[in-house]
């Protein structure tokens, strides 16, 4: 597998730009690998084991997933690190920081796997009531679970070597293989009867071959990087660790915004609600990872660019990042109003119209924050922290305050205000902070939202008619997404969005037919 996916040293040398494009199509290429995983594993787990089933499955999601407050920021620490150093050749200094973050995340794991094991009691009582299985099943699937932790974080300094070289190919690649994997694991021992223990066997297993995988990606990749403790130094290990605690902020947000609801809604609401609001949350962050394929990129690229002192060219990929996230990013905020309750009425049945309302919400929620990922991404990538752990602190304590209230008062629509208020809130400072600090001009990114807002905005009342008018199949969701976005594609082409830039970006990655693009030069 590693030989199909990589050919090494071609790629490490490209312009930024390149690398950028090729990255960006592979990002898309595990979108679409990876999109129908939750539509066909969703209503496979609910025939199965029912929705408290679903709310036990969302509760190990989570708890997989906290995985990555187990980091304390060193994954995007060594990331930085690797391109940076990569960038100067610097290799002895390259091994020096890949040992020692290897070293210290070997150390974060087997803490974490005696700390989860030897709370299994606790987890069990705390999010498992009137759970459908016996306690000792319970436990034993926790321990499981606290394995599967432990080789994550072990996976961890291999990732960053990927990532950091750019080689996002490979990178989504095996996130989606993983992805993959674990569903049909799911499938397969759900299948054989092995009920709530077949969720652990699954990402356990999943766990292992990732980290095998991602291992031997990265010793293909980088032949420089040696494992040796010689490599080993208590400096470096500092100059990491207090790096890294500032990102770690960041990391929590992110972890608390995605899985905090789920394990309240357990705790305070039940595991019903905690299944459905992960049907809302998983596919509002599908949605959402589409035009973070952008993003992906971003950070070893401004990288490179501050170790080359390339101050022009970081401004100018801040304003298309942005350009191509509105691109993207609107019409799916738009469709996913126009669509929620239909698509979930289709998917799963009548009786989820509190889920569709909470996808509608949390999707444009979740699209939004995306708007605050550039100026985050690019803060780090120059050195600078405290913004990003600022905004991080205020959306990390909003959320839980807000959300656990809401929660207790209203529900599981408690959980879907908590998390908007929190994490509009915390995009709109971050924002500011950026531009204040940057001093780029806040209305050039404004005008770079105006004309998608106005072309899906035009079309939004046309289609929510047509959608609602009757009752619709499959087929006429289909057809109406396919109309909606060439409608909005060719509005845009009409309304001069698209530069000779974006055309030649687009042909980095395919060829762009000869028609299409007079179209767009006779448009300009």
């Amino acid at each position: 597998m590693c030989e199909n996916l990589l050919k090494l040293r071609s790629f490490k040398e490209l312009p930024v730009s390149t690398k950028i494009a090729r990255n960006a199509a592979f990002s898309g290429l595990r979108v679409l690998l990876v999109a129908p995983i939750p539509l066909l594993l969703t209503p496979f787990i609910l025939h199965r084991v029912g929705a408290l089933g679903l709310g036990i499955w969302a509760v190990f999601v989570s708890i997989n997933n906290l995985t990555s407050l187990a980091d304390l920021g060193i994954l995007g620490t060594l990331t930085r690190h690797v391109s940076e150093h990569f960038t100067k050749k610097d290799y002895v200094q390259l091994n020096r920081t890949l040992n020692s973050g290897l070293i210290m995340f070997l150390g974060i794991a087997a803490f974490c796997v005696c700390v989860v094991t030897l709370g299994s009691s606790l987890v069990t009582a705390l999010f498992f009531r009137r759970a459908p299985v016996t306690l000792v099943e319970l436990h034993h699937a926790v321990r499981w679970l606290a394995v599967a932790i432990g080789l994550n974080l072990v996976a961890f300094p291999f990732t960053s070597i990927t990532t950091g070289l750019q080689r996002l190919d490979a990178t989504n690649l095996l996130a989606a293989w993983n992805l993959a994997l674990t569903a049909l694991l799911v499938a397969l021992f759900l299948a054989g009867g092995l009920g709530i223990m077949g969720f652990a066997y699954a990402i356990v297993i999943s766990a292992a071959v990732n980290l095998a995988l991602q291992i031997g990606v990265a010793r293909k990749l980088l032949p420089e990087f040696k494992p040796a403790l010689e490599f080993v130094h208590k400096a470096d290990i500092r100059a990491l660790f207090s790096f890294s605690l500032q990102m770690y902020l960041t990391q929590i947000a992110i972890a608390v915004h995605a899985n905090t609801e789920k394990l309240l809604l357990a705790v305070f609401s039940g595991l019903p609600a905690a299944g459905w609001y992960e049907i809302a949350n998983d596919l509002s962050a599908k949605m959402r990872s589409l035009p973070s394929l952008l993003l992906t990129p971003l950070l070893p690229a401004v990288t490179e660019l501050e170790a080359r002192q390339d101050q022009p060219r970081q401004m100018e990929l801040y304003y298309r990042t942005h350009k191509y996230l509105a691109f993207v990013g609107v019409p799916l905020a738009v469709l996913a109003g126009l669509l929620a309750r239909r698509f979930v009425a289709l998917w799963l049945g009548p009786g989820f119209s509190a889920a569709a309302t909470a996808l509608a919400i949390l999707a444009s929620v979740h699209l939004f924050n995306l708007t605050c990922a550039p100026a985050g991404l690019i803060f780090i990538g120059k050195g600078m922290l405290k913004p990003g752990v600022r905004s991080a602190l205020y959306g990390i304590i909003s959320n839980l305050l807000v959300s656990t209230v809401l929660i207790i008062r209203l529900g599981f629509n408690g959980a879907v205000y908590g998390t908007s208020f929190a994490v509009v809130t915390a995009t709109l400072y971050l924002l500011f902070m950026f531009h204040r600090e940057t001093h780029y001009p806040v209305l050039r990114l404004c005008n770079t939202y105006v004309k998608p807002l106005s072309c899906a905005g035009a079309l939004a009342p046309f289609f929510y008619y047509v959608i609602h008018s009757r009752q619709s199949r499959w087929l006429d969701l289909i057809v109406i997404s396919t109309i909606f976005m060439a409608s909005y594609g060719a509005g845009l082409v009409l309304l001069r969005y698209f530069d000779a830039f974006d055309l030649e970006a687009l042909e980095r990655i395919v060829r762009l037919p000869k028609l299409l693009h007079r179209i767009v030069l006779l448009a300009r």
